[in-house]
């Protein structure tokens, strides 16, 4: 029976180059709701209409899931992307059989 080496399937782009986009888009993301969350702080802040007050606070609790997600997703994919960059994936990932 034949052991055949997996190949990753999309052909225009590494392994270790999607890693390290998914680690910067994550990041940018992170940086991004956090942004927005210092919007939505200001908005509530300076807003005494009940109304807008409820839907800043649904608007924040929205964002800080968010947050809480992507916080999750980049340290995964930055500790992903760290192993990747070592001297054996790099050497396994460019060795072509």
């Amino acid at each position: 029976m034949e052991n055949k080496k997996p190949e990753f399937a999309i052909k225009e782009h590494s392994v270790l180059s999607i890693a390290t986009e998914m680690h910067n888009h994550f990041r940018d993301l992170q940086s991004y709701y956090k942004i927005a969350k210092g919007n939505v702080v200001t908005q509530l802040e300076s807003t005494t209409d009940e109304a807008t007050v409820d839907e800043l606070h649904k608007q924040m609790r929205d964002i800080e899931e968010k947050l809480t997600f992507f916080h999750v997703l980049n340290n995964a994919i930055s500790t992903v992307d760290t192993v990747l960059h070592t001297e054996k994936m790099i050497a396994e990932f460019n060795h072509k059989e």
